[in-house]
C-alpha cells in the first residue's frame, strides 16, 4: 500500500491510500468466494459456483464493497501508524478511485480549545427561598384535591369553588378550535391549572352567566394545535359548587397515603420535602449557569463530520424514546408540526452547544488540575461491579481497568462531578 499523508484544518487528517494490484486481486478473490457462499445461483450448489458465474450475478458494485471492507482494516492500522493521528471519532472512508483502488481516509483529532479566564467563571449563589405557611396548604390542597367533596350553590364562583364549563373556542378567523371546544370542563378557581386564564374569568360567574376570554398561546405549548394561536373561548357556567376539603386527620393520611404520622408530623414532611426541592432547584440553577458560563468562554472551531456525528446519535436517541412510547418519528414530526428539515437544523445547533460545551469542560477540569487516587478510583469501580453483579449484568474486567471505556467514563464524570461542585456549591 502507498499511503499519503496531508493535515487539513480543523484538525482533520487525510490518508490517501493507494492499494497494489496484488494486494487488490487477493482481497477481491477472497471477496468473491465470501459472497459466493451466500449467493444462490441456479444449476449451481451453494458456494460452488465459479467465481465468473458469482461476478456476473453480484455485480462489480457490490464485489468493490466488500474487497475494500477487507482491506479497510490494515489500510486504518497503517494510515494511523505513518500519520500519528489520534482520532476522537470513527474515521470515515471513500472510494476516490477504482484504477488503481485508491481510498480516502478522514480522521478527526481534537480540536484545539481556548477556555477563557477559567478562574473568573462563577455563579450567582442565591438562597432558596423559606418555605411559609401557605406554601404548604397549597401543598396539602393539591394533595387533597382528589377526596374533595362539592355541593351546589347558588351563588357567584369564588376562590375555591369548582366550576364546570361548556367551552366553544375559534381562531382569529372564526373558525373552531377543537382542542378548546368541550361541552364540559371542569376548573377549581384558585388552584394550579393548565389554563389559568379560564379559572381566572371563571370566577364571578353564576350558573347559566357567559363570558368570552381570549388566550393567547406560545409556539412551544404543549398542545400541538394551540401552539402560536390566540383564541377566543365563549364560557357557559353550567355548575357552581362548593368544594370541601377533608380534614387532615392520622387516620386520614394512614388511609391515603399509606403512612402512620399525626397531622403534625405530616405538615412537618411536606415543609422538609419543599425546602429541600427548592434547594435542589437552585443547585440545578447554578450548574445551569455554570454550564452557561463555560459554553459563552469556550472557543473551538469544530469539523462538520464531529457536528454530523453528534446529531445523528441525537436523532437515534429521539428515535428510541419514541419506540419506548410506541411512535414513529414521522408521526412525532406530524403531531409537533416540524419539519425534517428544520429538526435537523435544530439538532445541529444544540450539537454544536453540546460538543462545545463538553470540550469547554474538559479544558476546566484540566486547567483545574483534578485528580482522584486509586484507592478512590478502586472505591469507584468496586461499586460498579457489585451493581453489575445484583443487575446480573457483568461488566467485562478489561472494561473496567485503567484505560478501559467504563473506567475511563466513571473518572471523567467523577471529576466532573467535582469541577461543578467547586463552583456551584456553598
Amino acid at each position: 500500500m502507498d499511503i499519503q499523508i496531508e493535515k487539513l484544518k480543523q484538525c482533520r487528517i487525510q490518508a490517501t491510500v493507494k492499494v497494489a494490484e496484488d494486494e487488490r486481486r487477493k482481497a477481491e478473490d477472497a471477496a468473491l468466494n465470501a459472497i459466493g457462499q451466500h449467493v444462490r445461483i441456479k444449476g449451481f450448489r451453494e458456494g460452488k459456483a465459479p467465481a465468473n458465474i458469482v461476478r456476473e450475478q453480484a455485480g462489480e458494485e457490490r464485489i468493490l464493497e466488500e474487497t475494500v471492507r477487507r482491506l479497510l482494516p490494515q489500510m486504518v492500522r497503517s494510515a494511523l501508524e505513518k500519520s500519528g493521528a489520534k482520532p476522537i471519532m470513527q474515521p470515515s472512508a471513500s472510494v476516490t478511485s477504482t484504477n488503481p483502488l485508491t481510498v480516502t481516509i478522514l480522521f478527526i483529532e481534537r480540536p484545539t480549545v481556548i477556555l477563557k479566564k477559567p478562574d473568573s467563571i462563577k455563579v450567582e449563589k442565591k438562597r432558596a427561598t423559606e418555605v411559609t405557611e401557605q406554601d404548604i396548604a397549597r401543598v396539602l390542597r393539591r394533595m387533597m384535591e382528589h377526596d374533595i367533596t362539592e355541593a351546589a350553590v347558588d351563588r357567584a364562583a369564588a376562590n375555591g369553588d369548582s366550576v364546570h364549563l361548556s367551552l366553544k373556542a375559534t381562531d382569529k378567523d372564526g373558525k373552531p378550535v377543537e382542542e378548546l371546544t368541550v361541552d364540559r370542563y371542569k376548573t377549581i378557581i384558585g388552584s394550579e391549572e393548565l389554563l389559568p386564564e379560564i379559572a381566572k374569568a371563571a370566577t364571578g360567574m353564576k350558573k347559566g352567566d357567559k363570558k368570552t376570554v381570549t388566550i393567547s398561546f406560545g409556539k412551544d405549548h404543549d398542545i400541538n394545535g394551540l401552539r402560536g394561536k390566540t383564541v377566543s373561548v365563549e364560557m357557559t357556567a353550567t355548575v357552581i359548587n362548593s368544594v370541601t376539603l377533608p380534614e387532615l386527620t392520622q387516620a386520614f393520611i394512614k388511609t391515603r397515603f399509606g403512612v402512620e404520622r399525626t397531622p403534625e408530623g405530616f405538615r412537618a414532611e411536606v415543609k422538609e420535602m419543599l425546602a429541600k426541592q427548592r434547594k435542589n432547584d437552585e443547585m440545578k440553577r447554578r450548574e445551569e449557569e455554570f454550564y452557561t458560563a463555560v459554553r459563552a468562554a469556550t472557543t473551538v472551531d469544530l469539523a462538520q463530520e464531529l457536528i454530523d456525528a453528534e446529531t445523528r446519535e441525537m436523532l437515534h436517541d429521539l428515535e428510541e424514546r419514541l419506540k419506548r412510547q410506541e411512535m414513529s418519528l414521522e408521526q412525532w414530526l406530524k403531531m409537533t408540526g416540524k419539519q425534517p428539515k428544520d429538526l435537523g437544523d435544530e439538532m445541529k445547533k444544540i450539537a454544536v452547544d453540546r460538543i462545545t460545551l463538553r470540550m469547554g469542560l474538559q479544558e476546566f477540569v484540566e486547567k483545574k488540575k483534578i485528580e482522584l487516587t486509586e484507592e478512590e478510583m478502586k472505591k469507584l469501580i468496586d461499586g460498579i461491579k457489585e451493581e453489575a453483579a445484583r443487575d446480573s449484568h457483568p461488566i467485562p474486567e478489561e472494561e473496567l481497568k485503567p484505560g478501559g471505556e467504563v473506567y475511563e467514563q466513571v473518572r471523567w464524570e467523577q471529576k466532573m462531578r467535582r469541577a461543578t461542585e467547586g463552583v456551584v456549591k456553598d
